[in-house]
């Protein structure tokens, strides 16, 4: 694919090794670059170093406009990570890579930098602001192919040196390894989480009600922590972090009843008072076999949350719950969470051993129970959900 005629397409290869800094206020940029250089290093929050790479790069430049991309092989796109000078609300953005008309996937594809001086009229799209005048696109290359682009604008035409582009090559080179140590993090977390996810789904798939059960659990555990958020009460536990554990750590809630023998865990009927207890140590279980995990394997905040759930969900506000007897806040929050979600879900989907209740009569339970089975402040935001149950029920059904 031939570069459009107003641009320049030059071999990352060329570039010298020693730049120096373009003009400007020296010690600044250099103070920029050694902040860069640290957090490259210290930085593992993913949001946090997309951005500080960005506004480092736009400082040390000197340009107007400065955005990172990063490659989504899966989707087959460029997704916007973090940007400086462009509208925040612009971080999302999606560009594709199949036709390859836009600068930034341009310069993924071909893994050349691409120098468009003048934009006007030079038929490139993907631009991001219409003072956007000339436009700098560096290619992440790592060692296992393009990782995103960093993207460098100005609204001046013609305005960046050959000092400039050997300086923004450089510092893109430096940022490769991060990028593509993000993207390692992101694969095996993602991995991590499916097979835990595979764990629950065994779980469940031996209590006969697969169906949308885990589904429905993680979307209503996600939506009352969501309201949370909003409550100084429960600062600065829930944070966008907590819901997202929450999500995924929510359907580990009955992981323990793989230790439950089937003529138990399966019985049309009511069970006998030996049974139950029987069925009560699936708590136990799941927390244990969590726990082991932990030990053996890390405490991720996941695992941390799920043994949380695992062991806690049949606790109660009052103190009579099992299998500790926990009461209050000395339950953890995420299985005071979950232990709404999953009374009000069991009550509304059929089991061998009964019908389903209708929605009314689940949610008229659990809104009178606050201070004896259920955490009151919970309650409260539970109350306000009736909708928002109806229509998560409709989206994963039985």
């Amino acid at each position: 694919m031939a570069a459009p005629e107003s641009s320049d397409h030059l071999d990352l290869e060329d570039a010298p090794l020693a730049v120096p800094l373009a003009a400007g206020n020296v010690s600044s940029k250099l103070a920029a670059l050694q902040t860069l250089s640290a957090k490259l290093i210290y930085l593992h929050d993913d949001r946090l170093l997309y951005d500080e790479m960005v506004a480092s790069l736009q400082k040390i430049i000197g340009c107007d406009f400065c955005a990172l991309y990063t490659c989504e092989e899966a989707c087959g796109v460029l997704k916007l990570r973090a940007c400086h000078g462009f509208a925040e609300n612009l971080v999302g953005t999606e560009l594709s890579l199949d036709e390859g008309s836009s600068s930034q996937a341009q310069a993924v594809l071909e893994e050349y930098l691409i120098c468009v001086p003048d934009l006007a009229g030079s038929g490139q799209e993907g631009c991001l602001d219409p003072e956007l005048r000339s436009q700098l696109v560096i290619p992440i290359l790592s060692k296992r192919g393009p990782a995103g682009v960093i993207e460098v604008g100005s609204r001046r035409t013609d305005a960046f040196s050959s000092q400039d582009i050997q300086l923004a090559s450089m510092l893109v080179d430096q940022m490769a390894f991060s990028l593509e140590n993000i993207q390692l993090l992101e694969e095996l977390t993602a991995t991590r989480d499916a097979v835990i996810q595979g764990m629950a789904l065994l779980a469940e798939s031996r209590d006969a009600h697969i169906g949308g059960h885990l589904n429905r659990i993680c979307a209503y555990s996600r939506h009352l922590s969501q309201k949370l958020m909003r409550l100084p009460r429960f600062k600065p536990e829930v944070d966008e972090h907590f819901v997202e554990t929450i999500t995924r750590s929510a359907a580990l809630h009955d992981i323990g009843k793989v230790g439950i023998p089937d003529h138990i865990l399966l019985k049309p009927g009511k069970l006998t008072p030996e049974e139950y207890e029987t069925m009560k140590t699936h708590s136990d279980i799941g927390a244990a076999l969590l726990s082991e995990l932990i030990h053996d394997h890390g405490a991720f905040y996941m695992l941390k949350m799920g043994a949380e759930v695992a062991g806690g969900h049949h606790e109660r506000w009052d103190g009579t719950g099992y299998p500790q007897g926990l009461r209050a806040e000395q339950i953890p929050l995420s299985a005071r969470i979950v232990a709404i979600c999953d009374v009000y879900d069991a009550m509304t989907s059929r089991r061998v051993y009964k019908e389903a209740m209708d929605h009314q009569e689940a949610y008229s339970y659990i809104v009178e129970r606050p201070g004896s089975q259920f955490d009151p402040h919970l309650v409260e935001i539970f109350k306000s959900m009736a909708g928002d149950l109806l229509l998560i029920r409709q989206r994963y059904p039985d």
